[in-house]
């Protein structure tokens, strides 16, 4: 994934309103809808959007890009300005190592520790996303200024496992929707055949188990959102709404930074449904 899909982004702060269209979208989503509300509430509670970067650390001590470029996306899709500055000021601060050759992303950052651990070209590219809706959203400059000063991540070699490369492609295919939408068709007809990552599993991404597919499955419902397919958007919503259950049930969460792109998708469906679904 290339850096020209840094302005490219702006497609998905648009895929809502693309997928408002009424009719079989409405028909298709109704069913699922009170779930999806309920869940969407669950989920914000417990989520953890902040802009306060010090509340991202993790239980091993250290702040993770996974976490904070999502959370960045979040507060400039949704219009939050303030929280986005402040967290954008922190990853600017504390994720970014910056020498003679440039401006590179870090994996993770933890107090006391000099280690760089260079972020993978996934969480990069995320992290240049987030910052291109902060300049869409905000004008910010200094939102821009840092996403142009990022240099290119190299691969590390790491073999991706399916369910990663399957992030990665559709990813890919959510940037470029509004242009090729044929592309984000291929995806969505070939992830028919995922079932899910086996638990424990871990590759290139640093994606395990359930949040590995969390994120698979929001990415997959936008997009048949972003291209208005009823059944597509229908199978993987229900499939994402299934694999959160359990939270549901015993009190948990995902990471935050998953809990981001859930609520992103989540958002998107309740814009999408019903319109007596938005008041709730």
């Amino acid at each position: 994934m290339g850096g020209g899909r840094f302005f490219v982004a702006a497609c998905v702060a648009t895929a809502t309103a693309c997928a408002s269209t009424g009719g079989p979208m409405h028909r298709a989503l109704d069913p699922s809808m009170e779930r999806v509300v309920s869940t969407e509430n669950y989920i914000r509670g417990v989520a953890g959007i902040t802009g306060d970067g010090t509340r991202l650390m993790r239980g091993d001590g250290y702040t993770y890009l996974a976490d904070v470029a999502p959370q960045l996306r979040y507060l400039a899709l949704t219009g939050d300005s303030a929280s986005y500055r402040r967290l954008r000021r922190f990853a600017d601060a504390r994720l970014v190592e910056r020498d003679a050759a440039g401006a590179r992303p870090r994996q993770r950052v933890r107090e006391g520790s000099a280690v760089f651990d260079a972020a993978s070209p996934y969480d990069a590219q995320r992290f240049r996303d987030a910052l291109a809706a902060g300049w869409l959203a905000f004008a910010d400059t200094a939102s821009a200024v840092l996403a142009a000063g990022l240099r290119p991540v190299e691969a590390t070699g790491a073999t991706s496992s399916s369910m990663e490369q399957l992030v990665e492609q559709c990813a890919t295919a959510e940037a470029a929707v509004a242009t090729n939408p044929a592309g984000a068709q291929a995806v969505l007809r070939s992830a028919k055949q995922f079932h899910g990552a086996p638990a424990g599993t871990s590759g290139a991404l640093g994606l395990r188990g359930a949040d590995g597919d969390l994120v698979v499955l929001s990415c997959l419902t936008r997009l048949g959102l972003a291209v208005h397919d009823p059944d597509a958007t229908v199978r993987f919503l229900d499939r994402l709404l299934d694999t959160l259950a359990p939270y549901l049930r015993g009190s948990g969460r995902p990471d935050t930074g998953v809990a981001a792109e859930v609520l992103l998708t989540l958002r998107a469906v309740v814009a999408a449904g019903p319109g007596y679904y938005r008041a709730r």
